[in-house]
């Protein structure tokens, strides 16, 4: 979060959770980020980050620029050891200044 942020992206978690479900599970896990209630997948599969044989979300992340193109998108269940790799994509996708 910390290299996140002074780049430029706002970062969002989407949940199949039901709305009070989401924010008792982002208030457990102290986030800092906004957690997204999407019970019907409707923006999960909007992203392509429906998990392959299953009924909910698989883990990853989606980079996208401010005109709203998806600039990369994995599936990652450990995302959150490649930071780096989510960086760059932010970078690429941060219009020059």
């Amino acid at each position: 979060m910390e290299k996140l942020k002074p780049a430029g992206a706002a970062v969002l978690a989407v949940s199949i959770d039901r709305p009070d479900e989401a924010a008792r599970l982002a208030r457990d896990l102290g986030l800092t980020f906004p957690l997204l209630s999407d019970p019907q997948m409707e923006v999960i599969r909007r992203y392509g980050m429906k998990g392959s044989g299953m009924q909910m979300a698989d883990m990853g992340y989606v980079v996208i620029d401010r005109q709203g193109r998806i600039r990369a998108k994995q599936i990652d269940r450990e995302f959150g050891d490649h930071v780096g790799r989510i960086l760059d994509a932010v970078l690429v996708a941060k219009p020059d200044s």
